[in-house]
């Protein structure tokens, strides 16, 4: 099943049970305030942390504390995604928020006892990354920015990573809705850490080049074959509006 059609079983399946159908239903408040455990960066344990949504500025703050004057991370609604992920989260009621920080996409693992609270949140967070649509496409209609709202991820798995100084890493890759600017190829024969690149995929972008080694022939054509599933999506009012703001750096 597609990850896509998965999540939105998933949040049927949420609303359909005992006491939650009536959330769904409910109007969004311009303020959504939640404690939601949330996985730790380092110790990967969960902690208990405050969420407030707000849709006056589309943001999503996250506090350590009750009194904490100042939020953890301020996470805007320009590059947001929510996800349902039970699996990955080791709860029924997981949820995975994704974000950009400094150019890196960032993750968020959070779940609630209650599907209730979850169910909530996920609809707020919709209603919120909706509005902030709204607002920057003002001449659009909502049926073309529905679809925009929250994505889904292709592909996740570990490739071998180059770094900067042609030193290897490893690392999980995740593959959305992301700029259409970049070309993907084949790449084999290219030496790092003493080695030869068998199973390598180049992926080029408008800033620099990464280079991707898979362990089997057939992990690489899976790859090749997300990254230009990406690449050949038309472009949504929201890529256009990246690709303007990058020019405009240049």
């Amino acid at each position: 099943m597609a990850s896509l059609d998965r999540n939105n079983k998933m949040l049927l399946d949420l609303v359909r049970q005992p006491g939650n159908s009536t959330c769904a239903d409910c109007g969004i408040p311009d303020q959504f305030e939640s404690t939601l455990w949330k996985k730790g960066k380092d110790n990967k344990q969960f902690l208990k942390r405050i969420f407030l949504l707000s849709r006056k500025d589309f943001t999503l703050r996250y506090f350590i504390k009750e009194d904490s004057k100042l939020p953890k991370a301020v996470i805007s609604m320009k590059d947001f995604n929510a996800v349902f992920q039970p699996e990955k989260i080791c709860h029924a009621h997981g949820l995975q928020i994704s974000y950009m920080h400094d150019k890196r996409t960032r993750n968020l693992f959070v779940y609630h006892e209650n599907g209730q609270v979850i169910v909530s949140l996920f609809n707020a967070l919709r209603a919120t990354r909706l509005a902030y649509l709204q607002k920057k496409h003002p001449t659009l209609r909502d049926n073309d920015l529905v679809p925009q709202i929250t994505g889904h991820c292709l592909k996740e798995g570990y490739m071998e990573k180059t770094g900067p100084t042609d030193a290897s890493e490893l690392g999980a890759v995740f593959i959305g809705t992301e700029s259409h600017s970049y070309s993907a190829s084949e790449s084999s024969g290219r030496s790092t850490r003493g080695g030869r690149w068998r199973c390598g995929v180049t992926l080029h972008t408008p800033e620099r080049e990464f280079v991707f080694m898979c362990e089997q022939e057939q992990e690489q054509k899976e790859w090749l074959e997300a990254f230009r599933k990406v690449i050949s999506q038309p472009m949504t009012s929201e890529d256009y509006a990246n690709e303007a703001t990058m020019k405009r750096k240049k």
